[in-house]
């Protein structure tokens, strides 16, 4: 065998592999799908149920996505979970820039130590944070609110996007800053007018990281709203897997729904979301 046969057979393994890997990750939203756009009396007794095996409805409907936004509060809770993720996005962000800029272009005592603190800081579950995010959101009226929920929200994904955007500045030469101070910029004006410019791919991925988390996460939001008016699309999912078996079809349309805006936000973004992620590792 040649070495061009070589190649090329070593490359339909790899394009074989990786089909075989995309079937498996995409398989579930396949069949997701499938079930929302089945006839709700079929899919009880066949495509969940598995007494009558059926891979396709014969007769798709769209019936299913009729009844979740006429017959539930889907539209409240996707708002909810737009508004707190969308705030938490831009809460994260705007700390995550300014304690990176201060970490990077910055020495000061016990620097090294509140770097390290971030990063526990990180990996500590948010199961522990709990009881005392309860505590104080109760002293200070913030249970059940929007601005509750974004704050506790911050506290998992400033974080990650904090040491995300310290790499990232710091593949930008100092240089850059000495210019624009000796143009007449203050340090916030250099910030803002040189930094962040040049720091589009990295704020890209730190906010669709800390938006995409967000709109993911159920353990805040279910404990920390008692409400419809602050619920989120987890908790209302969470609602449908402990009904009857006869929304499971509208279960399935949620879901759909629920996965579509970030699986979006994620093909929109996703060049700008790894040249973010590669251009932190380059450099810590």
């Amino acid at each position: 065998m040649t070495a061009q046969q070589t190649r090329q057979v070593q490359r339909v393994l790899i394009y074989a592999g990786a089909a075989l890997v995309l079937l498996y990750s995409l398989g579930p939203f396949l069949w997701i799908f499938i079930a929302s756009i089945t006839p709700e009396i079929k899919a009880n007794w066949g495509l969940l149920s598995g007494r009558r095996a059926s891979y396709f409805p014969t007769e798709p409907t769209l019936q299913n996505y009729a009844d979740l936004l006429n017959n539930s509060p889907f539209a409240l809770y996707f708002r909810n979970s737009l508004i707190i993720a969308g705030g938490n996005m831009v809460l994260t962000l705007a700390v995550a820039s300014l304690g990176a800029y201060a970490f990077v272009r910055f020495r000061f005592f016990g620097r090294s130590s509140l770097l390290v603190g971030m990063l526990v800081a990180y990996t500590i579950p948010s199961v522990v944070l709990l009881v005392p995010l309860l505590v104080i959101f109760r002293s200070y009226g913030l249970i059940n609110t929007h601005l509750g929920m974004i704050l506790a929200e911050a506290t998992h994904s400033a974080p990650f996007v904090l040491l995300l955007m310290i790499n990232y500045f710091s593949t930008l030469p100092r240089e850059l800053d000495e210019a624009a101070q000796v143009d007449g910029c203050s340090r916030l004006g250099t910030l803002w007018r040189i930094i962040l410019p040049l720091s589009v791919p990295g704020l890209v991925a730190g906010g669709l990281l800390a938006f995409i988390m967000t709109w993911n996460n159920f353990l805040f939001a279910f404990l920390f709203t008692t409400t419809n008016a602050v619920k989120t699309l987890p908790v209302m999912m969470r609602l449908f897997a402990m009904g009857e078996p006869a929304v499971w079809n509208v279960s399935a349309a949620g879901a759909v729904l629920t996965t579509l805006p970030v699986a979006l936000i994620f093909l929109l973004f996703q060049r700008m979301l790894m040249s973010g992620l590669a251009a932190g590792a380059v450099k810590g």
